[in-house]
C-alpha cells in the first residue's frame, strides 16, 4: 500500500482509502450483529430447554406423587374403584415414561444425565415397590400392604424424590453454568468487536497517516524546494516519486527553476559579457580585476591598468553606419585578446572604451607600463576596410599603476579614464596618470557650477583679433573670441573652460552669449558706418541643435542687421564628428546669409567631395602649417598647395597664427587672402579693439 499510494492520483487514492475504512466499518458491525444474534439465539436456547427440562422433571415429580397417591387410595378403595385407579396410575405412568423418555433424549452425559440415571433407577426401584403393594392389595393382605406402603414403598418414593431433586439441582446448575459460559462467551465477544474496532481504528489512522504523508510529505519537499529556488537557488531539483497533482506541481516547478536558472544565465551573461565583443562589462571586469589584485598584492607584485577609447568612433557612426563602428570594435576587441593573455583581464566599458589591467615585471614599473601601453598601440592601431571605406583606427590610452595609484580595481579604473581623457585632450598616444590630474579635475567639477553663473552674471568677455588683407594689410574683419573673468580665479584662458564645456553642454550657453555680443557689436559698428565682419566659432554641440538656425535668424531681424556680416567658424574636426546632419542646418544658414569658415583645416580627415559638400566661403589653415614655414622650402609648396586648393574650390583663404614678417613674406608669396595673429595683433577686449582700429594703419604690416 505505501508502494502503491504515489502512483495514484489524489482524488483515487482519497477514494481507495475511504473504501477501505468503509469496509472495515461494515465488517466490524458485522461481526457484532453476527456475535449478538448468536448470544440473542443461545439465550433463547437456553430459556426454551431450561422451561422444558423444568416441565418435564415436574411432570415426573407430579407424576410420582400422583402414583403414590392412587396407591393411597387402593388400600382404602373397593376393588371397583381400584380398577378405576389402576387406569388413572396407568395414565400417569405414561406421562411419566413419556417425560422419562424426552429427558433421556436431551440430557446430555455429565452430572445431569447421571441425576437422570438415579432418579430413574429410584422410579423403578419405586415402582417395584408399588408392584409388591399392588399384589398384596389383590391378595388381600392389606396389612403387610400397608406394612410395606409405610415402609419400602415410602422409602423408595422419598429416594425418588430426593433423586428428582437432585435431577433438578443438576438442571439448575448446568443452567447456571451454561448462562456463565454465554457470559463468558459475551465477554470475549465484547472483547473481539473492542479489539475489531481498535484494530479497524489503527488500520484506518495507518491509512490517512499513509495518505497524508503521501501528500504533505511531497508538498512539504516542493515547499522546500520552491523556497531554495526563491532564494536564488535554481540548481535545486524536486524529487518526483509519482504521477498525482503534487508530483505534476513537483515536476511543474523544476521545469520551472531550469528556466529561470536559465534566463538567470543568460541575463548575467548579459550583464557580465558584452555581447558583440565578448569582453567583461564594468562591474564584472572590476569584480574580476579585484581578484587579479587581491592575488598579485599576495605576491607584492605590481600592475598596471589600462583605459583604452577609440578615436573619431562617434564620427565613424555617424557617417557610415553602427555597422561599421562595430567592426572597429570587434576588430579593436580581437587584437586585444590575442595580443593580452598572459593573466590579464579585459573589458569594455562603454562605446569605444576598452580596459585591460595587466601584471608588471622589472624594476621600474613606470617604464613597463609605457612599454605595454606602445605594445598595445601597435597592435591595435590599424587600418580597416569596411564595404570599400579605408578607416583609420586609433586610440587613446590611459594608464594608472597598482599599487602605487590604488589598491582596488575601481579606483585604478577612475584614474586610468582621467588620464585617458588627458590623452585625448593633449592628443598623445598614452598617458600615465599623475596626482595633478585629479586636482584639475576636481578644479574642472567645480568650473561647472561656476560657469553657469558665469554666463548670467556676465563674467565672460569678448575679445576680437583683427583679420586683414594679406595683399595690402587693410582690416576686413575680426574673430570674436571669449575669455572668464572669473571672480576669484581671476583670468582663465579658454583651454581651461572650452574643452569642459564642450564636455558638459555648457558650450551652447557660451555660444549663444558670443552670438548675442557679436550681433550687438555688429549693430554698433553698423551705426557708425563700418563694413566689418565677426567671426564666432561653433561647437559640434551647437550643429546637432536644431534650434541654431532660428536664434541666429531671430538675432539678426532683431538687430536689423546684414546677415553676411557675421561669420560663422566651423573646426574640420568638428564637422566629421557631427556627422552628415549638420550639412542641412549649414544650408539653412547659407539661405540666411550668413557666412561660414572652416577652421583649423588640415588637422581633420574630410576629403575634397565632402568639402565640395559644404556650403562655406571661407577656408582658414591651421597655424601648424604656418609656424616656421619660411624656414622649408617642402612646406612652403605644401602652404601653397592648400592655398590654391581653397581658392579652386572659391574660398577665400585664411592663415592663422602669423607671428613673423617672414610669415607673412611667404603668405603673400602663396596668394593667400587673409591673415590673422600677433604679428598684426593679439586678441583684445572690445575698448581695447577700437582704440587699436582707430590707429591702425593698413601699410603698417
Amino acid at each position: 500500500m505505501p508502494f502503491l499510494l504515489p502512483r495514484l492520483r489524489i482524488g483515487p487514492r482519497l477514494a481507495l482509502v475511504f473504501s477501505i475504512l468503509l469496509v472495515l466499518l461494515l465488517l466490524v458491525a458485522g461481526m457484532a450483529i453476527t456475535r449478538f444474534a448468536n448470544f440473542s439465539n443461545a439465550l433463547t436456547t437456553l430459556v426454551a430447554e431450561q422451561a422444558l427440562t423444568t416441565e418435564l422433571i415436574s411432570d415426573i415429580s407430579a407424576g410420582s406423587e400422583d402414583a403414590a397417591r392412587k396407591l393411597l387410595v387402593l388400600i382404602s378403595a373397593k376393588r371397583q374403584q381400584r380398577v378405576q385407579a389402576y387406569e388413572a396410575i396407568d395414565a400417569a405412568n405414561g406421562r411419566l415414561n413419556n417425560a422419562l423418555a424426552q429427558l433421556d433424549q436431551r440430557l446430555p452425559a455429565g452430572p445431569r444425565h447421571e441425576a437422570f440415571e438415579l432418579m430413574r433407577s429410584r422410579l423403578e426401584q419405586y415402582r417395584a415397590h408399588y408392584g409388591f403393594n399392588a399384589d398384596l392389595l389383590e391378595a388381600d393382605d392389606f396389612e403387610e400392604a400397608r406394612r410395606m406402603l409405610g415402609a419400602e414403598t415410602e422409602v423408595s418414593l422419598s429416594s425418588l424424590a430426593e433423586s428428582i431433586r437432585d435431577l433438578s439441582n443438576a438442571e439448575q446448575v448446568a443452567t447456571i453454568a451454561e448462562a456463565t459460559r454465554l457470559r463468558e462467551q459475551i465477554a470475549r465477544d465484547r472483547m473481539a468487536v473492542l479489539l475489531a474496532c481498535v484494530a479497524a481504528l489503527l488500520l484506518g489512522l495507518g491509512l490517512a497517516a499513509a495518505v497524508t504523508r503521501s501528500i504533505t510529505g511531497p508538498l512539504s519537499k516542493t515547499e522546500a524546494g520552491a523556497g531554495l529556488i526563491a532564494a536564488g537557488d535554481y540548481s535545486q531539483r524536486i524529487e518526483v516519486q509519482g504521477h498525482d497533482e503534487v508530483s505534476r506541481v513537483s515536476a511543474a516547478v523544476n521545469t520551472l527553476a531550469q528556466a529561470v536558472g536559465d534566463r538567470e544565465q543568460q541575463l548575467q551573461r548579459q550583464a557580465n559579457i558584452d555581447l558583440l565583443t565578448g569582453l567583461a562589462l564594468r562591474a564584472h571586469f572590476v569584480s574580476l580585476g579585484d581578484e587579479r589584485l587581491a592575488q598579485w598584492s599576495l605576491a607584492e607584485g605590481s600592475a598596471v591598468l589600462l583605459c583604452m577609447d577609440v578615436d573619431r568612433l562617434k564620427a565613424i557612426n555617424n557617417i557610415l553606419g553602427f555597422e561599421a563602428g562595430d567592426a572597429v570594435l570587434t576588430g579593436a576587441a580581437g587584437k586585444l585578446q590575442a595580443l593580452l593573455q598572459d593573466g590579464s583581464c579585459l573589458g569594455r566599458l562603454a562605446g569605444g572604451t576598452f580596459v585591460a589591467l595587466l601584471p608588471l615585471q622589472g624594476a621600474s614599473v613606470g617604464v613597463a607600463a609605457q612599454a605595454k601601453a606602445q605594445e598595445v598601440l601597435q597592435a591595435v592601431q590599424h587600418i580597416v576596410c569596411w564595404h570599400g571605406q579605408t578607416l583609420d583606427v586609433s586610440i587613446s590610452i590611459g594608464m594608472a599603476l597598482f599599487p602605487a595609484h590604488g589598491q582596488s580595481c575601481e579606483a585604478l579604473l577612475r584614474l586610468a579614464e582621467q588620464a585617458m581623457f588627458e590623452s585625448k585632450r593633449l592628443r598623445s598616444h598614452a598617458t600615465l596618470y599623475v596626482p595633478t590630474l585629479e586636482a584639475a579635475r576636481k578644479q574642472q567639477l567645480s568650473l561647472l557650477s561656476d560657469l553657469q553663473e558665469a554666463v548670467t552674471q556676465n563674467q565672460l568677455r569678448q575679445f576680437l583679433q583683427p583679420k586683414v588683407s594679406a595683399l595690402d594689410g587693410t582690416l576686413q574683419g575680426v574673430e570674436a573670441l571669449v575669455r572668464w573673468q572669473h571672480p576669484t580665479r581671476g583670468w582663465l584662458p579658454p583651454n581651461d573652460f572650452v574643452p569642459f564645456a564642450e564636455q558638459t553642454g555648457r558650450i551652447r550657453q557660451i555660444t549663444q552669449w558670443m552670438l548675442e555680443h557679436a550681433v550687438r557689436t555688429l549693430s554698433a559698428w553698423s551705426a557708425q558706418g563700418l563694413n566689418l565682419s565677426i567671426a564666432v566659432n561653433v561647437s559640434t554641440l551647437d550643429l546637432q541643435d536644431p534650434t541654431l538656425v532660428s536664434r541666429v535668424a531671430l538675432l539678426l531681424k532683431d538687430a536689423d542687421l546684414p546677415a553676411h556680416l557675421l561669420h560663422l567658424e566651423l573646426t574640420e574636426s568638428g564637422l566629421m564628428a557631427a556627422g552628415p546632419e549638420p550639412i542641412q542646418m549649414l544650408h539653412a544658414l547659407h539661405e540666411l546669409g550668413v557666412k561660414l569658415s572652416i577652421d583649423d583645416f588640415g588637422t581633420g580627415q574630410s576629403s575634397l567631395a565632402y568639402l565640395q559638400r559644404l556650403p562655406v566661403h571661407e577656408l582658414k589653415i591651421d597655424r601648424s602649417f604656418v609656424d616656421g614655414v619660411n624656414l622649408d622650402t617642402r612646406r612652403q609648396e605644401l602652404l601653397g598647395s592648400i592655398v590654391k586648393l581653397g581658392q579652386s574650390l572659391r574660398l577665400t583663404v585664411t592663415a592663422e597664427g602669423v607671428e613673423t614678417a617672414a610669415e607673412l613674406a611667404i603668405l603673400r608669396a602663396a596668394g593667400c587672402d587673409l591673415v590673422q595673429g600677433y604679428l598684426i595683433a593679439k586678441p583684445m577686449n572690445t575698448p581695447d579693439f577700437e582704440r587699436w582700429r582707430e590707429q591702425y594703419k593698413a601699410g603698417a604690416v
